[in-house]
């Protein structure tokens, strides 16, 4: 095995089962969407009493990260317990459209959840369609389907797949409803994208799946926080950190990847806890908007002011730095570099520009703290790479 390999496998690690960072992994329970599911099951609750009476279309919307295919997964899951402990001939299957590429591969894909060896040429859509009547038919069974990111595949070849898996058994003689449906979309125009009698055959059934607030991502962090890492060795100030930064878009997944990365790069330094300058490098790895000619732009003063809320927040290891801590540590640079000491309104000016610029975020603090003040981040950028870049800076130049 090769040394460094086998170094860097030797190693401890902070995260006890990365299974649980992965996107495609489906947590337990799943966390803000108690309603949304409760209300799924509600659609669907006829179709699984009184199988072949009745058939369900429902639509689950929502933008990247709201939890729609884990939503569907997860009822998918129950549905394949339900029926086993209640001897149903009910069957889930999921596609993916957008892998699947087009309405005949994933019509193809859901007829190889009954009989994996299908080839993909040599058969009409038509056929297929046929080929899936039949094995629902002759099994005695009844389907659930999720076409998960359906609009790809209408968008591309339209919307015959839709009418053909709603209506599929309508010519059938005992005329049993053997499909229901589940369409996922991130926006609900998606209709618009449908002829009239596509749309007679789906019904209103939506279920708004609305993007995480801050307080929702924190939860769902520090729930993954609990089943991949080691006990004690994510920080709070950590799981706030990227609640604050993922919660501009509501997007659980980013947040996940986000605590991933975070743990990578925490193991990367040996660091004994996941810390918020580890989020921040984290952050800037995948989103690195912090570009040099920005920095390099700003006048001595304003990177004084930079620089004292990057040494703040490595020093401390916190997500936030306050005005009042920002400009003790700025007074003190001034001393260092030689450099005239600006008043509180100044310094508050240049802090407002560097937020302009998107170098730092501000945000008031929690009623909690005593007395209102602003908190300062730098979520985009690690605090130790942007000291390391201005001290550089000031080094070589001052103006």
């Amino acid at each position: 095995m090769d040394e460094l390999l086998e170094k860097e496998l030797r190693k401890p690690s902070l995260i006890k089962n990365s299974r649980v960072l992965d996107l495609k992994y489906i947590p337990k329970k799943l966390l803000h969407r108690e309603e949304e599911q409760k209300m799924l099951i509600q659609y669907f609750k006829p179709v699984i009493e009184q199988p072949g009476e009745y058939s369900q279309r429902v639509s689950i919307i929502g933008a990247i990260g709201t939890g729609k295919t884990a939503m569907a997964l997860k009822f998918g899951e129950m549905i394949k317990v339900y029926s086993t402990q209640k001897n149903l001939n009910l069957e889930y299957v999921h596609v993916n459209c957008r892998r699947a590429r087009s309405a005949f591969l994933t019509l193809l894909e859901i007829v190889r959840k009954f009989n994996p060896h299908i080839p993909v040429r040599g058969f009409s859509p038509e056929e297929i369609l046929n080929m899936l009547t039949e094995i629902l038919n002759r099994k005695r069974l009844f389907l659930i389907v999720t076409l998960d990111e359906i609009d790809f595949v209408i968008r591309k070849d339209g919307p015959d797949l839709l009418y053909d898996l709603t209506r599929l058994t309508d010519d059938e003689i005992d005329m049993k409803e053997r499909v229901s449906m589940i369409t996922i979309v991130r926006d609900i125009a998606f209709r618009t994208m449908l002829d009239e009698s596509t749309l007679s055959t789906l019904r209103q059934n939506t279920i708004l799946l609305e993007p995480y607030t801050e307080d929702q991502l924190r939860d769902i962090v520090a729930d993954r926080v609990k089943e991949a890492f080691f006990e004690d060795t994510v920080s709070q100030e950590a799981i706030d950190l990227i609640a604050d930064i993922v919660s501009k878009n509501g997007d659980a997944r980013y947040a996940i990847e986000l605590l991933e990365r975070a743990g990578i790069h925490a193991d990367h330094r040996q660091s004994l806890k996941v810390l918020p300058e580890h989020v921040r490098y984290a952050n800037a790895s995948i989103h690195p908007v912090i570009r040099q000619e920005i920095v390099k732009d700003l006048t001595s003063q304003q990177k004084l002011v930079l620089l004292a809320i990057a040494i703040k927040l490595r020093t401390t290891q916190k997500a936030y730095a306050t005005i009042g801590e920002a400009e003790e540590i700025y007074k003190g640079l001034c001393e260092e570099f030689n450099l005239p000491t600006r008043s509180h309104t100044q310094v508050w000016e240049y802090i407002q520009y560097l937020q302009n610029c998107d170098v730092i975020t501000t945000k008031p603090s929690s009623k909690g703290q005593r007395g209102q003040t602003t908190l300062i981040g730098l979520p985009d950028v690690s605090a130790e790479k942007i000291e390391k870049a201005i001290r550089e800076q000031l080094e070589k130049h001052i103006d």
